[in-house]
């Protein structure tokens, strides 16, 4: 079972209450990816933009002032397929890493329409 969330439209919450991040649905390069996620979620400036750096800095997330983190996907990037395959494991690892009684809790938000494509890509990727 994923750990993601998929609806129909973008989820409300009280902005005093969650970081909420919505990633840009026109991303369809790699490093335009990991330079917007740089941003939006005030990744440290050591941050390495590539792959290894964001599952690291998914998993600290300690200069984030609130608890939970929501990242809405309005829809999937047009990566490679190749890439997708690994934001979307770095999402699903990280998401489950912070599961339970945690400091952070990362809630990741697809398209109700994007739910096979996710799952297939998921089934596929490496282990």
């Amino acid at each position: 079972m994923l750990p993601f969330k998929f609806l129909d439209k973008s989820p409300s919450y009280d902005a005093a209450e969650v970081f909420y991040v919505r990633v840009d649905p026109n991303l369809s390069i790699s490093d335009e990816l990991l330079k917007s996620l740089y941003y939006l979620l005030w990744f440290p400036g050591y941050f390495g933009f590539n792959w290894d750096a964001l599952y690291d800095c998914l998993r600290d997330l300690a200069w984030i002032p609130y608890r939970k983190l929501v990242l809405v996907h309005e829809a999937l990037p047009s990566l490679p397929e190749e890439d997708l395959k690994v934001y979307l494991e770095i999402l699903r690892d990280s998401a489950l890493d912070w599961g339970g009684d945690q400091e952070h809790e990362l809630e990741v938000f697809f398209r109700s329409a994007d739910r096979r494509r996710v799952e297939k890509l998921l089934v596929n990727a490496r282990c």
